[in-house]
This record gives C-alpha cells, structure tokens and sequence, in this order.
C-alpha cells in the first residue's frame, strides 16, 4: 500500500523528466532551424530565452496556484541563472570550434559531475550499478553521434564545451536543492528570468543582434521559446520527484530524440551503430530508473 502511490509517483516523474528532454530537444532543432535562416547563435538564445520567460510568467499568473518565495530562495533561483546562461553559451559556442557531435558528448559528461556533486548535496551513494548507467549512456552517445575529427582540436572548443557539462551539473544539483523548500515553477521563473536577463547582457557585449532577422526566423525563435518553456516546467516538476543523479540520466534522451526526429522530419537514415548507441541509452535509462527507485522504496 505504501509502495505503489510511491511508484506511481516515480513514474510520473519519469515521463515529465522525458517530456523534458522532448522539449528541449525540439527547442535546439527550431533554433538550428532559425540560425540557418540568418540569426546568430547570440540573437538566437536572447530572444528565445526571453520568449520562454515570458510564457513563464503568464503560465504562472493565469494556470499555476499563486506561490510565495523567501528572498534566500529567491537570491538561490537567481543564482541558478548563471548556469542557465553557462549551458548555452557553452554549448552553442563550443560547436563554433569543434564538430557539433563531439560538443554534444563533451555537454553530456553532465552527468558524471551531478554524481559526484550529489554525493555530497544529496547524500547520494556513488554505487556501482549508476556508474555502469552513465558509462553504457555515454558510450551509447558515443556511438549515436558517430564521432570523427581529423587533426588537433582547437581547445577553446573543449573548454567551451566542458563549461556547458559544469553548468548543467551545477543547474541540476543546485535547482535539486533549491526546490527542497521552494515552490519548483517559482524557481524556475526566477532562474530563467536571470539566465535570459545575462543572454541579454553577453549580446549587448557582443554588438547586439546580427545577421537576417525575417519575421519567419523571428516566428522560429517564438516556437523554440515554447519549447524551452515546456521543457523546464516538466523538468522542475520531474526533478523534485525523481531527484538530480535521475534525472541526469533521463536527460540522457535528448540525443536519441534528436536523431530520432532528424530521420522522421529530415529523412536521415539512420545505421545500425546509432540504433545500437539508442538501445544503449535506453537501457542505461531503465536501469538507472527501475533498480535504484526500487532501492529507494524499500529502503
């Protein structure tokens, strides 16, 4: 009796964190599509980030039951902007130096520092089984992006590439954190407020917008907004059920959903080393969310 609404809860959180991962890949495929109409990448994530903010507020005021925060809560959810702007500035940038696959693996290496981190925030043990789930999901990446470079890789990609993997551990454990106490879409409005807030800040730096802004690419950018908004209110809601270790390895998705939707809305085809990465990733996803909720349960 007490075990199954326990169940039913890890489940629900399951399908938000891969809702989660659906909207923020569609999100990363209308942007592409944006930026190959003209937008630059810094215009891109402005304005997609601020549309997302928005729908935020009015999903807030209209659908969500209003919600109080204390200004300690509130400083934590404005800090976690800093990794919101980490991991996208971070990641897009790091695809301007090395092949985009290799900056998606390199962004994916999230999960080995949200384990180590949540040992000590969470008290998460570093067990055995989770570790074989985040290798088999990185070698199941590995093989999905089908990785090939020739020569030196330039290491501002790396390090680009790495400072968005550092942000997302450091979003994951810290948003975990936050919404022990504080109300989940709260903190996620206050985070992506201040992430949108230094998007807007690096594209002034940067010269401000450039490149062909068309109202189609503009249109683009509003539907990719929608999608970040999806994503990061199913994910909040997964995540304070779920937790941070989890949930890492939910977002381990995102990749097969990508090419998954290339082959279904571009025509790729796919080889039989990508479907081997997917049903390695998908493994590492059932294990990671059906032997350790058990364990929890039980425990």
């Amino acid at each position: 009796m007490s075990n199954k609404p326990k169940s039913e809860s890890m489940l629900f959180g399951i399908v938000l964190l891969l809702i989660s991962g659906l909207g923020f890949t569609c999100s990363v495929l209308i942007a592409k599509m944006a930026m190959n109409a003209g937008l630059d990448i810094n215009t891109s994530n402005a304005v997609r980030y601020s549309w997302a903010t928005i729908l935020l507020w009015v999903w807030q005021k209209t659908i969500s039951k209003p919600q109080g925060i204390t200004a300690r809560e509130r400083y934590a959810a404005l800090v976690l902007g800093l990794a919101v702007f980490l991991m996208g500035v971070g990641y897009l940038g790091a695809t301007q130096y090395i092949p985009v696959s290799l900056s998606v693996l390199i962004f994916y290496t999230g999960p080995f520092f949200i384990i180590i981190i949540s040992r000590f925030t969470e008290n998460e043990p570093i067990t055995a089984l989770r570790l074989a789930a985040i290798c088999m999901a990185f070698i199941g990446l590995t093989l999905i992006l089908g990785i090939k470079t020739t020569g030196p890789l330039p290491i501002r990609g790396i390090l680009l590439g790495f400072t968005a993997a550092i942000g997302m551990a450091l979003f994951v454990t810290l948003s975990s954190l936050t919404i022990r106490k504080a109300a989940p879409q709260i903190v996620n409005l206050y985070s992506l407020f201040s992430g949108t807030l230094l998007f807007g800040l690096f594209l002034y730096i940067m010269g401000g917008p450039s490149g062909t802004i068309t109202l189609s690419g503009v249109l683009k950018l509003m539907g990719s907004g929608l999608s970040i908004a999806i994503g990061y209110i199913c994910f909040f809601s997964g995540l304070k059920i779920i937790g941070p270790v989890r949930a890492s390895i939910l977002l381990n998705a995102e990749p097969v959903y990508t090419i998954a939707l290339a082959a279904l809305l571009l025509g790729e085809r796919l080889s039989s080393i990508q479907f081997l990465g997917a049903a390695l990733v998908i493994t590492s996803i059932v294990l990671i969310t059906t032997k350790t909720g058990s364990a929890t349960q039980s425990g």
